[in-house]
């Protein structure tokens, strides 16, 4: 007797550094039996941005095969034709080499699963294995902001002396002066941080642990939010604060959250338009403009490979200062 594979159940996680209007996140909440081997293939992943990127692209693929999301889509059926005619329909609408691969990548692994779980046969995962990856490459995005900029950001985020200012200004420190993901900032524990050395632990993507040291002004920043913000509370570094400077030490800031009050904070200081992520490839250029060798910055990037790291180099659109050794840096 055969049985429905039943829904992962799924809400929308409105997520502002992306185009498209939804996110989505599996429900923690609800737990199922069975999985579909899209809905495997995400429980792999973990938790975060990364497993809500794949989510966006598994139901953008499943809305190109004509269904509502990727619950609906029988990926079992997926087969070396069906995944070649996506990759040519994908080349032939203009998108960017790397996103075609990204979409690729993610139709072999659920593939993968389908096999795991019996519903493929070990030719028809073999042959979608051997789809090609689209050649090619784009400008890279974003841009690094000059030391004028990230000044004023900070200086802003200062100007009344308020606790969510000193608790914005810190933020924006360990983003210049670390190269610290905004998830990783959110994330950041109270017992991740090291007085005596002056080191913080963070907890990265693939949950993969590097150390940062960052400079005098960085961790004077740091130290007063520190002050602000009390032992109370949860174990999160940064948390909320409403109206009126009231902080709430058992709500920790969200990663969207980090978002919104970047984006704030640069209207306020009249700093043309950046994203978060902006400000780790101002670290990285800073960096190699300082004369950092691309190893050294891979490592305080905390990336596996030197290929990624360079994508973050924009040295040709500003000059800059930084430290040889790859010490975190000054953020004014």
């Amino acid at each position: 007797m055969s049985h429905p594979i039943p829904d992962v159940v799924v809400y929308d996680a409105p997520d502002p550094h992306h185009n498209e209007g939804n996110a989505f996140a599996l429900d923690a909440r609800r737990t199922q039996d069975t999985f579909n081997p899209a809905q495997a293939y995400v429980l792999t992943l973990g938790a975060g941005q990364s497993r809500n990127k794949i989510l966006r692209v598994l139901n953008s693929i499943a809305q190109e095969f004509g269904h509502a999301s990727l619950n609906e889509c029988p990926w079992k059926k997926l087969n070396y034709d069906a995944v070649l005619a996506f990759r040519v329909r994908q080349m032939e609408k203009g998108l960017s080499p790397s996103t075609v691969n990204l979409q690729i990548c993610t139709l072999r692994m659920v593939a993968k699963q389908a096999w795991l779980k019996g519903m493929m046969s070990i030719e028809t995962y073999s042959a979608i294995r051997e789809v090609k990856s689209v050649r090619g490459s784009r400008v890279s995005k974003g841009r690094a902001l000059n030391t004028r900029e990230t000044g004023k950001l900070i200086a802003q985020s200062e100007l009344k002396g308020t606790a969510i200012g000193v608790r914005d200004a810190a933020i924006i420190a360990l983003a210049v002066g670390c190269g610290m993901r905004r998830a990783e900032i959110a994330t950041l524990k109270l017992q991740n941080i090291n007085h005596q050395t002056r080191v913080i632990t963070i907890l990265g993507k693939g949950n993969k642990e590097r150390k940062v040291a960052p400079s005098d002004d960085v961790w004077c920043r740091l130290e007063d939010w520190l002050k602000v913000r009390g032992e109370e509370g949860c174990e999160n570094v940064f948390v909320a604060v409403k109206k009126g400077d009231n902080i709430q030490p058992y709500w920790a800031i969200t990663a969207s959250a980090i978002y919104q009050l970047l984006k704030s904070r640069a209207g306020d200081s009249q700093v043309s338009a950046f994203t978060p992520h902006d400000l780790r490839r101002t670290f990285a250029t800073r960096l190699l403009e300082s004369g950092a060798d691309i190893n050294t910055v891979r490592q305080a990037m905390g990336h596996a490979s030197i290929i990624t790291t360079q994508r973050y180099d924009k040295r040709d659109e500003h000059g800059g200062r930084g430290d040889k050794e790859g010490r975190a840096l000054s953020v004014i």
